[in-house]
């Protein structure tokens, strides 16, 4: 059983969720799949905002956002996936007594998808949560401004979290937060990151237990 978190970017590019549909299917192992709320989300969210939306709400654009973007991913599975986006854990179990794949956005409001990703990981007991992100790793600095910034390619989960209090690596909320690094630890599950406009980069986990990015140990 894995967990593959698919960044809300990938589905800015129809090719990308093409291909990353054609990747999963090709997959005999059971799967659960968390999408994020990409640019969908991003648009209404301010838009919202700027209608004098509370945070409540705003949240829950995210996760309907989030949703919809499973609902794309469902499609493209097409028979292979539980026929629409699982909308709690209880679900998500069910689901997968049905079909090898199931796909679920958000969760409830107040929860990122990195936290939705951990739980579901965890609910399903899976060997590994490959984080397909919109960055190739994680880095001691900010490789956009710094040419000379380091992939740090094995970290534990707790370094990580040292690290997310003190905001001393920049852009990791977008691929973990302190709660999801938490679930993480208590479940023994590693999280593989992993650059996620290179959908080929998902398989070399899957089939070669490969490191293409960064791998965050549970500990």
């Amino acid at each position: 059983m894995i967990a593959v978190k698919l960044s809300g970017r990938v589905f800015d590019d129809r090719s990308l969720v093409k291909e990353y549909a054609s990747i999963l299917k090709s997959v005999e192992e059971k799967a659960v799949i968390i999408t994020g709320g990409g640019t969908v989300a991003r648009s209404y969210i301010e838009a919202a905002r700027e209608l004098g939306a509370g945070n409540y709400v705003l949240d829950v654009i995210g996760i309907e956002a989030s949703r919809l973007n499973a609902w794309l991913m469902i499609a493209g599975l097409g028979e292979d996936a539980y026929p629409k986006p699982a909308e709690s854990l209880g679900e998500l179990l069910t689901a997968l007594g049905y079909k090898r794949k199931v796909v679920m956005g958000g969760l409830q409001p107040g929860q990122s998808t990195a936290t939705v990703a951990a739980l579901a990981a965890e609910a399903v007991g899976a060997r590994a949560l490959i984080n397909c992100a919109n960055v190739d790793g994680i880095y001691d600095d900010d490789p956009r401004r710094n040419p000379n910034a380091r992939k740090i390619q094995v970290i534990k989960a707790s370094e990580l979290a040292t690290f997310l209090r003190s905001g001393a690596l920049p852009g990791t909320y977008e691929l973990a937060d302190l709660w999801s690094l938490e679930i993480l630890k208590r479940s023994r599950i590693p999280m593989y990151i992993v650059d996620g406009r290179r959908p080929a980069l998902l398989l070399e986990v899957l089939r070669n237990g490969a490191n293409p990015g960064s791998l965050v140990l549970p500990e």
